[in-house]
């Protein structure tokens, strides 16, 4: 789901799809957003940014889905996970990043194979609050493409704003 002119829209936040990125149709309907961030030379894999909203009352706090996030990593080694807070559109934005061997969640894929542990992924992770329920943004991928596509997703959050 994605507003005209590339910006996305939840109905209740608003943000500007980062250049670059290519929107896709959503796997699910907890899925409000789906984007493909293209993988750079040396990388096998894209990228995967995903906008969630779970409804009034759901999805959890902010400290439950950072360690959930956390946990869908292991490898840390000397670079642990990294929660932080910044302000952009009049919201307060709570962040993530966590970098590892990346197991996703099986979550809303029932009779499939089991989901395959992913070396050197990142997470930039962003949980913002709305009038009934938080919204997630999950963007996760091979180091190289994340980390490349860093700016791009700190520009989207910059851009996040309530819906008029």
């Amino acid at each position: 789901m994605g507003a005209p002119a590339g910006n996305g829209a939840s109905g209740e936040i608003v943000w500007t799809m980062p250049k670059g990125w290519t929107e896709e149709t959503p796997k699910s309907s907890m899925r409000k957003a789906q984007y493909r961030l293209p993988a750079v030379p040396g990388d096998k894999e894209d990228g995967e940014c995903v906008v969630y909203y779970f409804g009034a009352g759901q999805g959890g706090d902010v400290k439950a889905n950072q360690n959930r996030w956390a946990a869908q990593f292991h490898g840390w080694g000397s670079t642990p996970p990294k929660f932080s807070e910044m302000k952009a559109g009049g919201l307060t934005i709570s962040r993530a990043e966590v970098r590892g061997t990346y197991t996703p969640s099986p979550m809303g894929m029932s009779g499939g194979p089991e989901p395959q542990p992913k070396p050197d992924f990142i997470l930039l992770g962003a949980i913002v609050p709305g009038s009934d329920a938080n919204w997630f943004f999950k963007c996760t991928g091979p180091v190289k493409t994340m980390e490349a596509n860093r700016a791009r997703f700190d520009a989207l959050l910059e851009s996040l704003r309530p819906a008029q």
